[in-house]
């Protein structure tokens, strides 16, 4: 009977994700651990929901630094949690799923990213389960697992939905951080360093989008992913932009309700905001599935790889802020959550 399960969590959408269901599994009763690594704005946002975590590690940025981060952080993690947990949960993750291989547990992962090739290859040939989008084809999961060791679980939604469908937007939240509702845009660059990024041009695109918003007047949240993001030092001298620390970070589903946009180099922020009817536009050079899905459903959700489209995206917008907001929040209700189905998988391990 599994009553102890282990969450590990590296990157602030993860801690969204894995955090907001450890929550969900503590409500249920079952005892939960919750690892993280220093990263970002990770701890930040596991902070802000509140949840209680062990950080263990940090992030490489050579291929040398990366090995070596890893291999030090396994063996932290074996020494923290020796074998007291019954399932282990986390995204593609190769330190979780040696772990777990190694300690005979099930390894449930999640993931919305069979772009992600390296930590997929390296992480989903071990687990138990697979849960994933219905946006995402099977045809696409399929080559990272052995099929009779590995059962594949769609469900109807993305992730973004198990943090957004019972939120409740605070205006007096986003004055508290030098913000007015409604009259900014927030700002999240390219992931360059991730193993799976290997475009430079989104990171000149997106620059020369911020400088033009800026151009216009506009205020903006420029949420940075590294804390030697170039960037960022450059826009602390802009008396229209607010960067937050990242010890403690921003309540994502706030600032997004009350912003006018969203203009990021990777694909969560993008979805969340045209999950909440406010439009989103990514740099991201590769079409992904999620995406897709949800602009299939009507949000406003935008890719754009030059500065003449992102900015006449943005501009078109703009004009409309308000237009989605109910729309998207009926969408929002029809939509599953990722723990629906990994309850389902736990009740089953408990039976």
């Amino acid at each position: 009977m599994a009553k102890t399960i282990w969450l590990d969590v590296l990157t602030p959408k993860q801690a969204m994700l894995l955090g907001t269901i450890a929550t969900t599994l503590k409500s249920k009763g079952y005892n939960v651990t919750l690892t993280t690594r220093s990263y970002d704005y990770t701890q930040a946002v596991l902070k802000n929901l509140g949840v209680e975590f062990v950080s263990l590690g940090g992030y490489g940025n050579t291929l040398i630094d990366k090995l070596l981060e890893e291999i030090n952080r396994m063996r932290s993690l074996v020494e923290v949690l020796g074998d007291k947990f019954d399932i282990a949960i986390a995204y593609p993750n190769p330190v979780a799923a040696r772990i777990s291989f190694g300690l005979n547990k099930p390894y449930i992962a999640l993931t919305d990213s069979p772009h992600s090739e390296i930590v997929s290859r390296l992480s989903l040939p071990l687990a138990r389960y697979v849960i994933f989008s219905k946006c995402i084809p099977i045809s696409t999961i399929e080559p990272y697992i052995y099929k009779e060791k590995t059962k594949l679980v769609p469900y109807n939604g993305v992730d973004e939905v198990e943090w957004l469908k019972d939120i409740h937007p605070d205006m007096s939240y986003v004055r508290s951080i030098g913000l007015e509702p409604y009259s900014y845009v927030v700002a999240r660059p390219p992931e360059v360093k991730a193993s799976y990024y290997r475009y430079n041009d989104a990171s000149t695109v997106f620059e020369a989008v911020l400088n033009r918003i800026l151009d216009l007047n506009l205020k903006v949240l420029y949420l940075p992913r590294y804390i030697d993001d170039p960037l960022a030092q450059q826009l602390r001298t802009r008396k229209n932009v607010v960067i937050p620390s990242t010890s403690h970070g921003v309540i994502g589903y706030n600032v997004i309700y009350y912003a006018l946009a969203v203009i990021t180099g990777g694909g969560t922020l993008a979805r969340e905001a045209a999950l909440l009817g406010i439009p989103g536009i990514s740099l991201f050079p590769e079409e992904l599935y999620v995406d897709k899905c949800v602009q299939e459903l009507g949000l406003p959700l935008t890719r754009c790889r030059s500065l003449e489209t992102c900015l006449s995206t943005l501009v078109e917008y703009i004009r409309e802020p308000d237009r989605f907001r109910c729309y998207a929040q009926n969408v929002l209700k029809t939509l599953e959550k990722p723990s629906d189905a990994l309850l389902k998988l736990i009740e089953e391990a408990n039976s």
